[in-house]
């Protein structure tokens, strides 16, 4: 067991998710920022991606010992071939720590360390801040991270998960990051943490699509299971074109009302660029080519963190 092993169950791919919105609130909050602003910027994202990690780490954890990962103790090519084959066979996903064999404590161990430095830098930011009651928000985030899938009753498994994502990996850390910066959070705050939070979501019902047969197998109740694969392909297209139109709409906003409007050159070749990652994710959430579904929808958040961050380096 090296470092590979633990690199692959930090799940590198879906680290984007938790920059996303910070840059999100960084950007919208950079001009009103008080004194150690890149400081805070920075530990902010050091906060958001830790605890990510964590959570990746106590989702392995939980789903291992719960025999949800069963099947995961191998890397599992994508469902390339069965669309070829025209077999419905979607993946079961890359391969899981506590699947593979790895002990669960140490998995547990490895959960507990990353929450723990999230926590430091947490402290960091309300050192510098003054924000004393940030604590509350950090304990929200830890209970949210581990009762997602473990506990007696995880709300995971009772249709909250794309609810938890989209408030936490959207409106929590774009707001959060934006308040921790400004001490004020504006309507496109929350605008900016919608449409980080809906990428989340569309990550997370890529991750249920591919998983549908499994969850329903061991009593795991999400969107999906509750839609069905046909309907919740669907919904995970929508939802992501929704996200996609939230920051257009603050880009064009934001080139209006702004003091030097951003050209029209650069607006075309942002919808450009947007418009070709939501054809690519969409195809490929259609083609049940899942593996490639979820790294076209975290590219689709850099993207749509940047159409955010472009007025601010602009202005």
């Amino acid at each position: 067991m090296g470092i590979s092993t633990w690199i692959r169950g930090a799940r590198l791919k879906t680290l984007p998710l938790a920059v996303a919105p910070v840059l999100i609130g960084a950007s919208l909050a950079w001009h009103d920022a008080a004194g150690h602003r890149v400081v805070v910027a920075v530990l902010c994202g050091f906060v958001a991606l830790l605890l990510q990690i964590a959570a990746n780490f106590a989702n392995d954890y939980s789903d291992g010992i719960r025999g949800t990962d069963a099947g995961r103790s191998i890397p599992v090519k994508d469902a390339d071939d069965s669309a070829v084959s025209g077999k419905a066979t979607p993946s079961r996903g890359p391969a899981r720590l506590v699947a593979s064999g790895v002990n669960p404590k140490k998995v547990l161990a490895a959960a507990g360390i990353s929450a723990l430095t999230a926590c430091l830098c947490g402290l960091a930011v309300i050192a510098l801040t003054g924000y004393w009651w940030f604590i509350l928000v950090g304990i929200a985030c830890l209970v949210a991270g581990w009762f997602y899938v473990g506990g007696k009753h995880p709300y995971g498994y009772h249709y909250l998960g794309e609810v938890f994502v989209f408030v936490f990996f959207g409106l929590v850390a774009t707001c959060g990051t934006m308040f921790a910066l400004s001490g004020t959070i504006s309507a496109s705050g929350l605008l900016g943490g919608s449409a980080a939070g809906l990428v989340a979501v569309a990550v997370l019902c890529v991750n249920n699509l591919r998983d549908i047969e499994s969850d329903r197998t061991h009593g795991k109740h999400t969107w999906m299971t509750a839609m069905g694969r046909q309907n919740g392909t669907i919904f995970t297209i929508v939802i992501l074109i929704i996200s996609a139109l939230l920051a257009l709409h603050h880009l064009l906003q934001s080139s209006i009302y702004a003091a030097n409007s951003i050209p029209p050159i650069v607006i075309i070749a942002i919808i450009v660029i947007l418009c070709a990652a939501q054809i690519a994710a969409s195809y490929a959430i259609a083609r049940k080519t899942y593996c490639r579904a979820l790294l076209f929808c975290t590219l689709d958040s850099l993207i749509v963190a940047t159409i955010f961050v472009l007025p601010t380096m602009l202005a």
